[in-house]
């Protein structure tokens, strides 16, 4: 064993006798319950360990630690190490480096060579180097290799050029800097960083793209902060879009509530942030709250304020609805209210005037209501969860917001927008579409609307190394999906189910086990239809939704 974190001394019948630490940041986690352990039989600490064994492993809760034995029977030592992949992604990390990197011990044995070295010096990738000595690889002289150089005088040596012929002739010239690695003070090895012309070249190149980027940020007038969205900010010339949009401007200067009803992801907020601008209001504040977001027991507080004392912790403290007096208040998801919050949402409206949590007196307010629902409402109201005299007095004016399957004509619209608002994040700038991306991506569905769609460009254009998204750059969720069979048919609904991967082995399989792979994919595809939105899921399979999280946790689905 290479490295000790931990060393454990045992007595007779292998009692736990002393503790001793070698990793810092082990003895901060395990150190204080270790040590109540010591007096106690090793096996009830750990399982795993076989006294029989000079080495093993051993696990501790959660963590597995290799062990190896050493003394005598009747009190062995236990040196461990946690074991971790830590050295996998070390390795991993280095060889993703753009230039060469080459690790030696104190004597000048290779530890480690990365990738690019390895290519600068013509080293194929089936010769082991690590345990070989530098000179038995390299034909250079002792006294002017930059690696000896710094291992014999124990400081940095930069920039210095060596060149070579390798085994097969060839000739390289590279840039070497050597810097020690010190433990303890002691020189205990040497890194070394290596760069030819090649890598000189891609690095400028990387640095002047970089540099070029960071430029683009630089303006020489500066516009204003961002302070809302107004409907120049919507994009689609779709007829339901564009219809929706003609009736938020038409009563916009209105004072009216409104109630805008949408699909996840569609722009319900964007669309109250712009009629709240075009409204008389606009000078007023303007307010959001999620209502699905914040917890029952605090939206009271939230929405109509605190009394100091009333509670404990309580502090005073004004509300949304008082704040945003004079302004507009968005309840965005109005449908996830409980009832009782709701009516007390209606009297606030009808009454003009709230009641901090706690107080005793009546503050008027003067506040337009913006609400949204992520579903229709008369749904909502024949199944009692949106309270029917609220709703009417919030909905004035509907508007329905398509969702983006509904008008795909957009897509293209979007997706330009959005590359054009983001292109000076990344190097790399795009500016084309392929066709065969436009086409399937009209073709899907699209259960997170534009907010999915803006997403999956962002994901396109980090993946991309040019100025094209192609099928290549999309998500591989989306390029995964397959046609499915005729809506309303048996097998639809098992494909829909599982995806068509419902073929139990009755003579390896119970129906418990056939019954629990399928309600997983079932939750697995509803999900994904609702775009991961626990709430709309859970309504559409009707089940409760703590039911749903239950399941959720049960197969291990994470969200």
């Amino acid at each position: 064993m290479a490295v000790v974190d931990v060393i454990i001394k045992l007595r007779d019948e292998n009692i736990i006798a002393g503790i001793k630490w070698y990793n810092e940041n082990l003895r901060k986690l395990f150190d204080v319950i270790w040590r109540r352990r010591v007096g106690q039989p090793i096996s009830d600490v750990f399982s795993g360990f076989d006294p029989d064994s000079p080495e093993g492993s051993m696990i501790w809760e959660d963590n597995r630690f290799s062990y190896t034995t050493v003394g005598s029977k009747v009190s062995p030592t236990i040196l461990m190490k946690l074991d971790l992949d830590k050295e996998y992604f070390l390795r991993a990390a280095l060889d993703l480096v753009d230039e060469g990197i080459q690790i030696y011990d104190k004597n000048a044995y290779a530890v480690f060579i990365n990738d690019i070295s390895r290519r600068i010096s013509e080293i194929p990738d089936n010769v082991q180097v690590e345990g070989k000595h530098l000179l038995d690889m390299y034909p250079l002289e002792e006294d002017v290799s930059t690696t000896l150089t710094s291992l014999k005088t124990q400081r940095p040596v930069v920039n210095r050029v060596d060149h070579y012929n390798t085994t097969d002739g060839a000739f390289v010239a590279a840039a070497y800097t050597a810097i020690p690695i010190r433990k303890y003070g002691e020189v205990i090895g040497t890194v070394v960083f290596e760069q030819n012309s090649d890598v000189v070249k891609n690095h400028i190149k990387r640095m002047q793209s970089i540099q070029k980027a960071l430029d683009s940020y630089v303006d020489p007038n500066p516009r204003m902060a961002f302070t809302g969205y107004t409907f120049d900010n919507i994009i689609g010339n779709g007829a339901a879009l564009s219809e929706a949009v003609s009736l938020a401007k038409r009563v916009s200067s209105q004072d009216c509530s409104v109630l805008i009803v949408g699909e996840t992801g569609t722009g319900k907020e964007l669309f109250a942030q712009a009629i709240h601008k075009e409204s008389g209001r606009r000078d007023g504040k303007f307010l959001a709250i999620n209502c699905s977001a914040v917890p029952e027991n605090l939206i009271e507080g939230v929405l109509f304020g605190t009394v100091k004392g009333s509670f404990t912790g309580s502090e005073d403290r004004v509300g949304y609805m008082e704040e945003a007096s004079g302004g507009t208040l968005f309840l965005d998801e109005l449908n996830s209210m409980s009832l009782g919050m709701q009516s007390k949402i209606l009297r606030a409206v009808q009454e003009k005037s709230i009641r901090r949590v706690g107080g005793s007196e009546d503050i008027p307010i003067d506040v337009r209501i913006i609400s949204s629902c992520n579903e229709d409402p008369f749904k909502a109201i024949r199944e009692n969860r949106l309270r029917r005299d609220l709703f009417y007095r919030l909905s004035t004016v509907i508007i329905n917001l398509p969702p983006l399957r509904d008008h795909p004509e957009d897509i293209e619209t979007l997706m330009r927008a959005r590359i054009k608002n983001t292109n000076l994040r990344f190097v790399n700038k795009v500016d084309k579409i392929s066709p065969e991306v436009l086409d399937y991506l009209k073709s899907y569905s699209w259960p997170g609307n534009v907010r999915e769609l803006f997403h999956m460009v962002d994901y396109a254009m980090n993946v991309t190394d040019g100025d094209t998204i192609e099928m290549a750059h999309l998500p591989k969720h989306l390029t995964d999906r397959v046609k499915k069979p005729a809506e309303g048919s048996v097998s639809s609904e098992v494909e829909k189910a599982v995806g068509g991967s419902f073929a139990p082995d009755w003579s390896k399989e119970t129906l418990q086990s056939a019954m629990d792979r399928y309600e997983n994919e079932i939750l697995r595809q509803a999900l994904d239809y609702y775009g991961g939105n626990i709430s709309q899921t859970a309504r559409a399979l009707d089940i409760k939704r703590q039911s749903l999280q239950y399941r959720l946790h049960k197969y291990g689905i994470i969200v």
